[in-house]
């Protein structure tokens, strides 16, 4: 698996248009807020990027599409690509088995979205130690990234403690932000 971040804030320049499809453009146009934009693109380009290394073509040349739900794909190649953004970050995870990824800046989450987004044994898992708040993103990024890999929910019903059969998850915090990949079973 390879894992690339974008800082929105820190690369030198705006991430180039220049590979996006026209309606990949204008959607990424369209959007009320810079930042947005910025990521979704940065996105792209990471993908992009890393697929043209594995496949040895350039950028412009990889297949990616996105499906009816939004995920993007790359038929008829064998790899698996999951993009997420959150605060300044662009990530993208790239695999030859299917994968899913989340990142989501680590802040501050009342109890009362907690309880209503988490299970009592999720709740407990929360609460028992260590910092709360870290704690809450790492289950949350898992119950994204595992969202992302299977397309299955409801989101809010995915459990950390019962995972779908064949899904590992690997969890790391970094630049202020929880991320965490899920893994599918080789096809």
């Amino acid at each position: 698996m390879e894992l690339r971040w974008y800082d929105i804030l820190q690369e030198d320049g705006t991430p180039s248009t220049d590979y996006l499809s026209e309606e990949r453009r204008q959607r990424a146009e369209a959007m009320r807020f810079e930042a947005d934009r910025l990521r979704t693109v940065a996105g792209e380009n990471l993908a992009r990027e890393m697929l043209s290394e594995r496949m040895g073509c350039s950028p412009a040349d990889v297949p990616l599409r996105w499906d009816d739900n939004g995920k993007p794909v790359v038929p008829g190649t064998g790899l698996y690509v999951s993009i997420s953004h959150s605060g300044a970050y662009a990530v993208c995870a790239v695999d030859d088995r299917p994968i899913g990824v989340d990142v989501e800046t680590v802040r501050d989450v009342d109890e009362k979205f907690m309880r209503r987004v988490c299970s009592e044994e999720e709740l407990a898992y929360v609460e028992r130690g260590g910092d709360v708040q870290q704690r809450f993103w790492e289950l949350w990024t898992a119950k994204e990234a595992i969202f992302k890999l299977t397309g299955h929910g409801p989101l809010l019903r995915l459990s950390k403690f019962a995972l779908p059969e064949g899904v590992t998850v690997c969890y790391t915090a970094q630049y202020g932000c929880a991320l965490t990949v899920a893994f599918g079973p080789a096809e």
